[in-house]
C-alpha cells in the first residue's frame, strides 16, 4: 500500500503547457538534472508519457515512468525497483495562472514499510523535486520565449573561437529546442548543449549526434 508522505506547491514562470512538455522530455534528465541521473535509457514515449530505465547518480538504477492526466494539467511520475514493485510515486496537478506562470502542487507517496519516517522521507522527495523544478523552470521560460520568436531566434548568431584560433559564427540557440547554446567548443570543436546533451561541429554546424540537422554556416 502506497502513503502519502508530503507536498510541495510551485509557482513557476511558465504555463501549463509548458510544465506539461518539460515533464515528458525525458532526454533532458542526465543534462539538466545531473546531480541526480547518470544516464536515461527509453523503452517508450508519446504524448502521454514515457518509460524508461534510470542510473541515478549514486548507482541505483530503476525504471521510471510517467503518465499524464487527459485534460493535460497534470501527471504522474513513478519509480520501481529492478524487480518490478514500486517505490515512488509522485503526483502532480497544475493550476493555470495569469500569463505565462502557473502553479504546481505536487504530493509525494511511498509504500507503507514498518519503522519508515514519515517527515524525513516526505522532506527527501520535498527537496528532491523543489530542486528538479528550480533546474526546469529556466528551460521552460527559455522553451515559450523560442516558441514566441520562431525562426527570428534561430538566425541569431554570436563568435567562437577554435582551438587553432579560427573564429565561426554559431546560433545562440541550439537548432534543437531554441533553448541557450550558451557552451564553447571543445578542443576538437564540438560543442555540447547543455539541455540535452546533443553534439555539434562548430566549424560546420553539423549535428554529430544523429537525431537534427544542425544549423547552416553563414556566409
Amino acid at each position: 500500500m502506497m502513503i502519502e508522505v508530503g507536498e510541495l506547491t510551485r509557482e513557476v514562470g511558465a504555463t501549463a503547457a509548458r510544465a506539461i512538455e518539460d515533464e515528458l522530455d525525458w532526454e533532458h534528465l542526465p543534462h539538466v538534472h545531473a546531480f541526480a541521473f547518470a544516464s536515461v535509457t527509453l523503452n517508450r514515449a508519446d504524448r502521454n508519457g514515457w518509460d524508461a530505465n534510470v542510473l541515478l547518480r549514486d548507482g541505483q538504477a530503476m525504471r521510471m515512468t510517467v503518465v499524464i492526466d487527459p485534460d493535460r494539467m497534470g501527471y504522474i511520475n513513478a519509480t520501481f525497483d529492478a524487480d518490478g514493485t514500486e517505490n515512488g510515486r509522485t503526483v502532480c496537478r497544475i493550476t493555470a495562472g495569469q500569463g505565462d506562470h502557473c502553479t504546481m502542487r505536487l504530493r509525494f507517496f511511498v509504500p507503507d514499510r514498518p519503522n519508515l519516517d514519515n517527515a524525513a522521507v516526505g522532506k527527501f522527495y520535498s527537496d528532491m523535486w523543489g530542486r528538479l523544478i528550480d533546474e526546469d523552470e529556466p528551460k521552460m521560460i527559455h522553451r515559450t520565449r523560442a516558441l514566441k520568436e520562431g525562426a527570428r531566434l534561430h538566425k541569431e548568431r554570436r563568435q567562437v573561437t577554435l582551438a587553432d584560433g579560427t573564429v565561426r559564427d554559431v546560433p545562440l540557440v541550439c537548432p534543437h529546442q531554441g533553448l541557450p547554446l550558451d557552451c564553447e567548443p571543445d578542443s576538437d570543436g564540438v560543442m555540447i548543449c547543455p539541455w540535452h546533451g546533443y553534439r555539434f561541429d562548430a566549424r560546420t554546424g553539423r549535428c554529430l549526434s544523429g537525431q537534427i540537422k544542425g544549423w547552416k554556416q553563414l556566409t
